[in-house]
């Protein structure tokens, strides 16, 4: 026993044993992942996507600021501050004025950016359906509804004319016993409650990420700080300072990707708008703007800005007038996608036009639409971290001129893209 004790006594002994036990316990973890790797994995991603949909409404809040910001800057600095606020020299009441100002540049910046999607929505409205009266609620379903009768009739004389007598009828009772078919194996009470359930908790989700955003933006400074002195208390200075570097640019990446999506949309707009104003189409420029907003979207925006402008030419003049209005779009999608697009995007992120074009096919073959839109500034990203891995190795392999080699960590910085 006394021999026991003087063992016990060594730490070597002691450190021995438990670097054996936790090697056996770190095996029997791996082991058990390994054998039930189904079950983990499927645990594991229910738990992740809980906590996303639990932070969903922060993750939107963050989205809005994030976009927005840059206008609520604008506008705080060109307009409120410049002509409705005066600064004084108390700094206690200079900083309580620029939260004001701050706040009602949020609260501006928002009700410009809905007056602009109620009134892209208004006027599509009126495209297809002509003027809309508001004086109450049975008149406008009135004028709705004579809008879609006129667009019936225009259909059935269309059909007559251009369609083998009964050729739609035969279509419109195949389509019609398709979608009775698959409403009968995927519709179900469970799956309309689900369904229901679903968008309100989407439109909640959002309304709560706005509530958040106007937090985030009005007390933008308050909120960096806390963010730089997390990193300041969980890093060390030179990881901190590495960290800030990278988040700086992967901003400057996205700020000015954004950017230049916008000016390519304004491209979009004016080309189509002249397009379609030389081929005679009603409501031209409005249909321009359409095409040069949804060209935000890669190539399933472009397709949605055609739609309107088929179905003005169509119901205006004539299918003839349709089908002009739709060329016109698709030659300026030509040169967009291959003259505009790759030229403003990729410069404002720094990639060369066929690393963009790369980047559109590759990460839609593998993500889709939502692939497309996130393809050049998950380029850009990755471009800043070759980069840096780069200058780095060059470093490394550079002897300095009395012969030592250079710190590998030091002199992060890399030219901007």
């Amino acid at each position: 026993m006394k021999n026991f004790k003087e063992v016990m006594k060594e730490r070597s002994f002691m450190r021995g044993s438990l670097f054996i036990v936790f090697n056996a316990f770190l095996l029997y973890v791996l082991y058990f992942i390994i054998k039930n790797a189904d079950h983990v994995l499927s645990v594991l991603g229910n738990g992740i996507g809980t906590l996303l949909s639990a932070f969903s409404p922060l993750f939107i809040g963050l989205v809005f600021a994030y976009l927005l910001n840059p206008l609520v800057t604008l506008i705080d600095k060109k307009l409120m501050l410049k002509f409705f606020f005066r600064i004084p020299e108390d700094p206690i009441k200079a900083e309580k004025r620029r939260s004001l100002s701050r706040f009602l540049s949020v609260l501006l910046t928002f009700l410009v950016v809905l007056a602009a999607i109620a009134a892209i929505i208004y006027g599509f409205a009126i495209m297809i359906m002509g003027q809309l009266v508001f004086t109450n609620f049975s008149s406008m379903l009135d004028s709705v509804t004579q809008t879609f009768l006129s667009y019936e009739v225009d259909l059935r004389q269309w059909v007559a004319q251009n369609l083998p007598e009964g050729f739609l009828s035969d279509k419109l009772m195949e389509a019609a016993n398709s979608i009775i078919a698959w409403l009968s194996d995927n519709f179900s009470a469970s799956t309309a409650i689900a369904a229901v359930t679903g968008a309100v908790g989407g439109v909640v989700n959002v309304a709560i990420g706005a509530i958040i955003s106007i937090y985030l933006m009005k007390d933008k400074d308050f909120f960096l700080g806390l963010w730089r002195k997390f990193l300041h208390l969980t890093l060390p200075q030179r990881a901190n300072a590495a960290v800030t570097e990278s988040l700086n640019e992967i901003n400057g990446v996205l700020s000015q990707f954004v950017r230049g999506a916008l000016l390519d949309a304004v491209f979009v707009a004016i080309l189509s708008s002249i397009g379609l104003s030389i081929a005679g189409l009603d409501f031209a420029v409005f249909i321009g703007i359409f095409a040069g907003i949804a060209n935000v979207i890669p190539y399933f925006g472009p397709l949605l800005g055609m739609i309107p402008a088929f179905i003005i030419g169509f119901f205006t003049d004539s299918f003839t007038k349709g089908v002009i209005a739709v060329i016109v779009l698709v030659i300026v999608q030509q040169i967009d996608s291959n003259i505009i697009y790759p030229k403003v995007v990729g410069s404002s992120t720094g990639l060369h036009p066929l690393a963009v074009l790369l980047a559109v096919s590759v990460f839609g073959y593998f993500g889709g639409i939502v692939g497309m839109l996130l393809a050049v500034p998950a380029a850009g990203i990755i471009q800043i971290f070759v980069l840096k891995w780069a200058r780095k190795q060059e470093r490394r392999k550079k002897p300095k001129t009395d012969g030592t080699e250079e710190d590998e960590t030091s002199e992060t910085d890399i030219p901007k893209p």
